[in-house]
C-alpha cells in the first residue's frame, strides 16, 4: 500500500520545537510547533521537557507523529492542508518539495 501524500513517514527533532517531517509523496516540510505548545494542557510536557518532545515517533496506523501519552497532530495540519483546531499559527519551510 502507498502512502498518501499527508501520511507522515520520517521525523526528526530539530532545534527548538521544529520537527523535520517528511511525506509520503517525498515532500520535506521543518514545522515550528512553538505557538502550538504553548496551549499547554496535554501540549505541556511537550513544550516543557525536551527529553519529551525528543520522544516522538511516528503512529504508521493513522501516518502522522505521536508522542507519549497518545498525544498526536493531524498530518493534514503538519502538511499546512488545514489550519489547527487551537488557531495556532504553524511556521514551516519546504525543504523538498513533492
Amino acid at each position: 500500500m502507498n502512502p498518501s501524500r499527508t501520511t507522515i513517514t520520517q521525523v526528526e527533532p530539530l532545534a527548538g520545537h521544529w520537527l523535520r517531517l517528511t511525506f509520503g509523496d517525498g515532500a520535506v516540510h521543518e514545522v515550528d510547533l512553538a505557538d502550538l505548545l504553548q496551549a499547554g494542557g496535554v501540549f505541556g510536557p511537550i513544550r516543557d521537557d525536551r527529553a519529551v518532545f525528543e520522544a516522538v515517533t511516528l503512529d504508521r496506523e493513522f501516518g502522522t507523529i505521536v508522542w507519549p501519552g497518545d498525544v498526536d497532530l493531524d498530518p493534514d495540519v503538519l502538511r499546512g492542508d488545514q489550519a489547527a483546531a487551537s488557531g495556532a499559527a504553524l511556521r514551516r519551510r519546504v525543504v523538498q518539495a513533492a
